[in-house]
């Protein structure tokens, strides 16, 4: 099947991947102390080939046959060449399962199988990016009764308990 580049990054939900020439995502396992998931579309060869990639490890995932993995893999790779002005996908390999000169319907999910998981993975790259203390250093719930409290906010109420600091902008005056 036949791309333009922009069409294969908007189906990829990264359509800046190609001012840039890559972009990827990850986050880290901190019980494991690794990295957990990480997705990636670069350009190479000066932009004749385009690679996406991904591996997200998954703890206790159910299969659609209702069998639990302890830990399972989550894989993808998409191999496009530039043929003129358009990529023609001549790989695409998914959860164990690879497709060479792959169908357009096959390409299609692949694509929206990229699109999903590195959403899910950026969600998780973000959310670590803001807690990245929490995840360096844990902290043991020494108040439960701030339960449901995030652990950078019971820390800020264990330390400060005697004020909020809120913004404040005057109030333009009113006139009559």
């Amino acid at each position: 099947m036949i791309y333009t580049l922009n069409d294969l990054l908007v189906k990829m939900g990264a359509p800046e991947a190609g001012e840039k020439g890559r972009m990827c995502w990850h986050y880290f396992d901190k019980v494991a102390q690794e990295i957990a998931g990480f997705a990636e579309i670069r350009l190479i060869d000066g932009g004749h080939c385009l690679i996406a990639e991904l591996q997200r490890l998954r703890h206790n995932y159910e299969d659609d046959a209702g069998t639990v993995h302890p830990a399972y893999t989550e894989s993808f790779y998409l191999h496009a060449e530039k043929t003129g002005d358009r990529y023609k996908v001549t790989k695409v390999a998914f959860d164990g399962e690879e497709y060479s000169q792959p169908q357009k319907s096959i390409i299609e999910l692949g694509l929206s199988i990229f699109h999903a998981r590195a959403l899910e993975i950026s969600i998780l790259m973000v959310e670590q990016t803001f807690n990245k203390q929490d995840i360096l250093n844990p902290v043991i719930d020494e108040y439960p009764h701030f339960k449901g409290v995030p652990v950078h906010v019971k820390n800020v109420l264990k330390k400060e308990t005697w004020g909020t600091v809120i913004p404040f902008r005057p109030r333009a005056e009113l006139r009559v």
